[in-house]
Order: C-alpha cells, then sequence, then structure tokens
C-alpha cells in the first residue's frame, strides 16, 4: 500500500530528529552550507585525535599549546593536491595518511575491540563440517 503524503512528511521529520552527532540532529546538520558540514564532522574526529595525541607532533603550534586538536582545514588544504579528507583535522595529512589510526581510535572510543567478530558465526560452522 503506497504511503500518503502526510505519512512520507512524517517520516522525514522523524528522520530529521535523529542525533546525528553528539550535539546537532540530522535536520540541523542537512541544513548546513558543505564547509560548514566539513567542519562540524571535523569537530568530532578532533576528539579522537586529542584522545590519540595526535597534538604532539602536529605543525599548528595552537594544538602543541592547548595539548588537544585544535587545527581545521584550510582553503588551501581543501584544494591542495594531494587532498585531505574533509572529515578529518590537518594532523590526519594529505590522503588520510593516519586515517586507519583515527577509526581503530573511534572504534577503541566506542568500546569495541579489535578483534570484535559478529557473534553468529553459523555459516563458518556450517562450512567446517
Amino acid at each position: 500500500m503506497p504511503k500518503s503524503e502526510e505519512e512520507w512528511r512524517r517520516i522525514i521529520e522523524e528522520e530529521n530528529r535523529q542525533l546525528y552527532l553528539p550535539w546537532m540532529t540530522l535536520g540541523e546538520f542537512s541544513a548546513l552550507s558543505e564547509r560548514q558540514k566539513s567542519r562540524e564532522r571535523q569537530k568530532f574526529t578532533q576528539y579522537v585525535t586529542t584522545y590519540l595525541g595526535f597534538w604532539k607532533t602536529c605543525n599548528l603550534s595552537s594544538c602543541r599549546r592547548a595539548k588537544a586538536c585544535k587545527g581545521f582545514l584550510t582553503e588551501a588544504q581543501y584544494r591542495a593536491e594531494p587532498s585531505y579528507h574533509n572529515s578529518f583535522p590537518p594532523c590526519v595529512g594529505p590522503r588520510g595518511a593516519r586515517q586507519p589510526e583515527v577509526l581503530a581510535g573511534m572504534r577503541q572510543l566506542g568500546g569495541r575491540k579489535e578483534d570484535d567478530e559478529p557473534k553468529y558465526d553459523g555459516r563458518r560452522r556450517m562450512d567446517a563440517e
């Protein structure tokens, strides 16, 4: 049965109220420009890069002084070749050189271990038999 226009509107409003970042809903995030979205994502990953201690070797003196990741990509870094990933602060490096470390740090902060596997492995058991 096709959904009415009112049902579609309700579904979209419900999705827009979902939390996208710890301080912002999906609706608020969607209303931002591309550069502002990039900046908000960088704010989120700065928590992880701070936890990992990237500030200790950062090129930005403000990060080293604050002992925390405070950097955002500049316009030149957005356009640079090799390009920087627009969801990560500049300390991650061009082409996301240290991106795997950051993603592993996110999993670690989220309480997930590196070797976590799905609990269900019925297919593997059947293949072994």
